[in-house]
C-alpha cells in the first residue's frame, strides 16, 4: 500500500503484528482527525520544501502531497 501523502510504501504484514495495525489510519479511532492531521503534516513539509527550489523536479516531486 503506498501512503497517498507521502507516497512511501507501507507494509501490510509483519509477522507477530496485527495487519489492522499496519495501516496507520487503523491506529487511531477518529480516521478523519487521523486524515486531518496528515494532511496537515504533508503540507507542513510541502511548505518547508520551498526552501529547496535548487533542487531537480525528480526531488521536488518525490517530496509529500498535501492534496
Amino acid at each position: 500500500v503506498t501512503d497517498p501523502y507521502f507516497g512511501v510504501a507501507v507494509p501490510t504484514t509483519c509477522e507477530g503484528v496485527p495487519s489492522e495495525l499496519m495501516i496507520p489510519a487503523n491506529t487511531w479511532e477518529d480516521k478523519a482527525a487521523y486524515e486531518a492531521k496528515a494532511k496537515e503534516l504533508a503540507k507542513s513539509f510541502v511548505e518547508n520544501f520551498k526552501k529547496y527550489t535548487h533542487m531537480s523536479a525528480e526531488v521536488v516531486a518525490a517530496g509529500p502531497k498535501a492534496e
